[in-house]
């Protein structure tokens, strides 16, 4: 005689009690997340830290830079190419070409804050790119010092926000919400390592 054999049914696994607040964690984060980008999409102002709001300066300050860059290219000399081994003749006409160039950085920068502004904002933000810049120029003087001792090392640049100074004057000159005048940025001739 056959016995029957009893259907078993399906093991249900234990019930863990619902985490509701993890889920209302997980919906309030996303909907933070939604909010910035809406803000920053919708409300948030396309004004840069470093963007003048006096368009006028601008215009000026192209015409400024142009000036300078075509007076700094016409002291370049790459006749003899990349020299590795300098003679002192060679590193004292360097300096002489890089102090020039930096003479007339400087003349630009000069000028550059002299352009009147309508308001204070712009004034500040002139006052922090003067300050940065002149640091630019002051580690160009520094490295043609060296060059004059026969010193043959690397340029390397104050250390400013946890990089080159040069990348303080780029934001104001030439940033994303810069001021759209590339011609008044430090020029990368001479490299650009940091000095800590």
């Amino acid at each position: 005689m056959k016995t029957a054999v009893p259907i078993q049914s399906p093991v249900e696994p234990p019930h863990s009690p619902t985490r509701g607040w993890v889920k209302g964690i997980l919906v309030l984060g996303c909907l933070l997340m939604a909010a910035m980008w809406i803000y920053y999409f919708a409300f948030a102002s396309d004004q840069g830290v470093y963007q003048m709001q006096d368009k006028s300066w601008r215009v000026t300050a192209e015409k400024i830079c142009a000036d300078a860059t075509a007076r700094r290219e016409a002291l370049i000399d790459i006749e003899g190419g990349y020299i590795s081994n300098p003679t002192e003749a060679q590193m004292l006409q360097r300096a002489d070409i890089v102090d020039e160039s930096t003479l007339i950085l400087e003349q630009m920068l000069d000028q550059l804050v002299a352009i009147p502004v309508d308001n204070a904002d712009d004034r500040d933000r002139l006052a922090v790119f003067e300050e940065n810049y002149r640091l630019v120029l002051a580690d160009r003087r520094r490295y043609t010092e060296q060059l004059r001792r026969f010193e043959l090392l690397p340029y390397s640049e104050t250390k400013v926000a946890g990089g080159p100074v040069s990348n303080v004057v780029l934001d104001f000159t030439a940033g994303v919400k810069g001021n759209d005048v590339p011609l008044c940025s430090p020029p990368g001739e001479l490299g650009g390592d940091v000095k800590a």
